[in-house]
């Protein structure tokens, strides 16, 4: 049996300033490298064989912290963060948050990558994992929405599923079992 264990990238100013970041390449603030530092201090990487992470700048700033250059780590495209097309850089909008995470509306208005998309590259890439790392313990560091596409495909969904109900914190672990 693998374990994941999965980390939502530091913070960036444009999470202080409340801006969508999606596939936007930002860089971490001081207080997402401080926060990285203190997590790095809390994660056992010996229990670690791998760490797998987004080419984003904001995450890979994240991995080199967290992985010490005691593991190796590999940067997959399939864990990029969820495209928001013409709302990167806008001020979140909460109202139009429920509609992005609405399984029955599937809404990608605004060049917005949908939430079945979103899923279902979440779940190719935990196929990928099974593949070719069984019976590896795997650091994945991403981004909030893809993240919680690996959470409800690890734990299960459907089409009446709150996907709001999961929100992963800047610089918090999680683990899990892949099976």
């Amino acid at each position: 049996m693998n374990k994941l264990y999965i980390v939502r990238h530091g913070k960036t100013d444009w999470n202080i300033k409340g801006l969508v970041q999606g596939s936007t390449d930002i860089s971490l603030n001081e207080d997402g490298i401080k926060e990285t530092k203190e997590l790095a201090n809390n994660i056992d990487l010996s229990k670690i064989d791998i760490c797998i992470c987004s080419p984003l700048k904001r995450t890979r700033e994240t991995a080199d912290i967290l992985a010490e250059n005691k593991i190796p780590i590999i940067y997959d495209d399939l864990i990029i963060e969820r495209s928001f097309g013409d709302l990167e850089g806008k001020t979140i909008d909460f109202d139009l948050i429920a509609k992005q995470w609405d399984y029955k509306l599937n809404y990608s208005d605004n060049n917005i990558e949908s939430i079945k998309d979103c899923l279902m590259r979440a779940e190719k890439f935990l196929n990928k994992l099974r593949k070719e790392y069984n019976n590896k313990n795997i650091l994945i560091i991403s981004h909030g929405s893809l993240l919680k596409a690996l959470h409800f495909n690890l734990i299960g969904y459907n089409k009446d599923t709150d996907f709001l109900s999961f929100n992963p914190k800047n610089t918090t672990l999680y683990e899990y079992d892949l099976n």
